[in-house]
């Protein structure tokens, strides 16, 4: 997505819009409540507080995840410790959603570990990502700024290395 435009917009608003439906409205959306009924109480009648308690923090972890792999894709610093403290949380989620399974056979944990695993891979997948690889990917037509960057962030404290970067930056937009 990186020749399209708008690519850091579109891409912002993909993973923050779901990461906001799990983080707020996980416990109706895996509880099968519809968005009309949430605030009514007679909604929640066939469901344990346990279950609802079981998707807010599901739908928390899978948040994290997302935001992780966001800022990942941004380069944002300390990425990695987002991202990892989600997939730790799906990993947990995804032991509990089996093992409910396993007795119960209840359709409700295999739907949760199904989007639980989708995200979980594609977590692993930024994990195990290099950012100097999502940097070359994204300026691959651009050497000087990727060699600015990486000297950079192999000596953050320098100034005149963060100097050489926004210049190599600026002519990427002067391009």
């Amino acid at each position: 997505m990186n020749h399209v435009t708008f690519n850091g917009v579109i891409s912002a608003l993909g993973f923050t819009s779901l990461a906001l439906l799990y983080m707020y409205l996980s416990f109706a959306l895996f509880n099968k409540i519809p968005f009309t009924r949430i605030l009514k109480k007679e909604a929640y009648l066939n469901v344990s507080k346990l279950r609802i308690f079981g998707t807010v923090l599901t739908g928390m972890v899978l948040s994290l995840s997302l935001i992780g792999m966001l800022f990942k894709l941004q380069l944002y610093p300390m990425a990695e410790v987002n991202l990892l403290t989600g997939i730790l949380g799906l990993l947990i989620a995804t032991i509990v959603s089996i093992v409910k399974y396993s007795i119960g056979k209840d359709k409700f944990y295999f739907e949760i570990l199904k989007r639980i695993i989708l995200v979980g891979v594609f977590g692993f997948l930024f994990i195990i990502t290099p950012k100097e690889s999502i940097l070359e990917i994204r300026h691959r037509k651009h050497p000087e700024y990727i060699e600015a960057v990486k000297n950079a962030w192999a000596d953050p404290d320098n100034q005149a290395l963060w100097k050489k970067v926004e210049e190599e930056n600026l002519k990427i937009y002067d391009e």
